[in-house]
């Protein structure tokens, strides 16, 4: 049996689904060659885990508050398993002494299994508990994130760090197939450190991190806690809270945590560090969980019944919508999340008023304005967008376009502008996925000319794939298909896939789909 046969593929395919909600690429499909290669065809994996190469990759760029840009990458179905794998073998030795105040992308406390993660839903509400009772306990808080974190761990280091914590010689098969990777993903430009929103990647940025858990625990105070003795910090990946008793200590602490950072090749990030005194240490962390605004719409469905206390999620839609683009994304995804849970569209045209604004959040706001069935008056709206300066941020252009449901009826110019993008070529995977997707939906003859031509311009395989199983969405031929798959090696197993169900539709997932 080959050291490759010995991975716990199913592990690893459960990680990948974690990845996929939330992703910033939303396949249409979901991805199926995933599960499809564990359950049928595991010796295609067991193949690309021999080889110490990495295919074809697509970027994309994601935006982020203040129109930042996080540099990412999407990979075939068969890399991002073998990514997984490997990592999720290593995992007990990488993170198994993982700080307990170190929340999120971890193996769980207690009963380790290699590549079996704590829920990370399940971490974030262990983390809030911990930041509110940190909150309740001290007079100062000092909160800091890390620039760029992904992008900016030193990959090289980062391998020292691996090598350092696999001494076991029948990992070391693992460790040689893994380091050649990190170091091929380096040399894509316009890409540094490691690949994000992937959990493997997060696993190794733990590992990296521990270096300042270490310092953190050296300028916290030891707190009494249930299980026992804690300490007075808590880390989700790059965000950080030190709490302590007197300011000059934690200014002291900054200066020691900033050190450390720049010798770790990372930066602190002085535009979000603050430091928090009196009232303001509980109202911070509060604003982080948004605990106020949960407790309140709590309240009304448990106590008033029928009636819907929304103060609260009002006030936050009112400060977001000011804000625009320098709006917090996690909030954006809260407030638009309780929304569409409650029903409550009463702000939905604020924020209607100010989407172009907020590309950090389109992939919340097209799912809020699809739910409150705003979609018919904004085909006009996205067209005018579309031919404005903020749509050149093609990852929000693509997320707003679709909260146009598949199966809903658009007028003609939505339908001609899918067309365009997809005939003038060029376009990022994410828009090319909605255009090709939803074109083949609407209108299945026009779908079949157009993707045609996109095919002969598509030199990334990524994208050949979308047009292919766009393309056979639409009714194009198993003959152009089985082509236009077959001319890549990275769509080999997409091939595989589409012959072992007789080249019949893939289905759609309902969210990307809008049903």
């Amino acid at each position: 049996m080959s050291w490759a046969s010995s991975l716990d593929l199913d592990k690893a395919l459960i990680a990948c689904h974690q990845d996929l909600l939330g992703d910033w690429f939303r396949d249409p499909w979901g991805w199926p060659e995933l599960d499809w290669v564990v359950a049928t065809r595991r010796d295609l994996i067991e193949e690309r885990l021999e080889s110490t190469d990495v295919r074809a990759i697509s970027k994309i760029d994601v935006p982020k508050e203040n129109f930042g840009i996080r540099p990412a990458m999407v990979m075939d179905p068969l890399d991002r398993l073998a990514y997984q794998a490997l990592v999720g073998h290593l995992s007990v030795p990488l993170i198994g002494g993982m700080h307990r105040n170190a929340y999120g992308w971890r193996l769980p406390v207690k009963g380790m299994t290699a590549g079996l993660y704590s829920p990370n839903d399940k971490q974030w509400g262990n983390y809030r508990s911990y930041l509110s009772l940190l909150a309740g306990e001290f007079d100062v808080a000092l909160k800091t994130d890390i620039v760029s974190c992904f992008a900016s761990i030193p990959v090289e280091r980062l391998i020292e760090e691996i090598e350092g914590k696999v001494t076991r010689a029948s990992a070391r098969p693992i460790v040689d197939h893994l380091v050649p990777r990190l170091k091929s993903w380096t040399k894509v430009s316009g890409r540094s450190g490691i690949p994000q929103r992937f959990q493997a990647s997060a696993v190794l940025a733990n590992l990296y991190l521990s270096q300042l858990d270490e310092v953190l625990e050296h300028h916290s105070s030891e707190v009494d806690y249930d299980s026992g003795k804690r300490h007075s910090f808590v880390r989700w990946m790059d965000d950080v809270w030190l709490f302590g008793e007197d300011a000059g200590n934690l200014r002291h602490a900054q200066v020691e945590i900033n050190s450390a950072l720049n010798d770790m090749g990372l930066h602190m990030n002085s535009g979000k560090t603050e430091l928090l005194e009196g009232k303001q240490v509980a109202l911070s962390a509060r604003e982080v969980e948004h605990s106020a605004i949960e407790e309140e719409l709590l309240f009304g469905k448990l106590l008033l019944k029928k009636k819907l206390v929304t103060k609260r999620l009002d006030e936050l839609v009112e400060r977001l919508v000011d804000a625009k683009e320098t709006a917090s994304r996690t909030s954006l995804k809260f407030a638009t999340t309780r929304m569409r849970t409650y029903k409550h569209f009463v702000k939905v045209d604020s924020f209607m008023e100010v989407a172009m604004r907020m590309p950090q959040g389109a992939d919340s706001l097209a799912r809020l304005f699809r739910d409150a069935k705003r979609t018919g008056g904004m085909e006009d709206w996205y067209i005018d967008y579309l031919g404005k300066p903020w749509s050149k941020v093609e990852w929000a252009a693509a997320q707003l376009g679709t909260m146009f449901p598949s199966r809903g009826k658009v007028g003609r110019p939505i339908q001609e502008e899918f067309a365009s993008i997809l005939s003038r070529g060029g376009s990022s995977l994410p828009m090319t996925a909605v255009a090709a997707q939803r074109l083949a939906k609407w209108n299945r003859k026009e779908a079949r000319v157009v993707i045609a031509e996109a095919v002969k311009r598509a030199e990334n395989p990524l994208h050949r794939r979308v047009l292919a199983l766009a393309g056979l969405e639409a009714g194009c031929s198993q003959t152009n298909v089985t082509k236009w798959l077959g001319e890549f090696p990275e769509n080999a197993v997409t091939l595989e896939l589409l012959r072992d169900r007789s080249f019949r539709k893939l289905p759609l997932k309902p969210d990307f789909a809008g049903s």
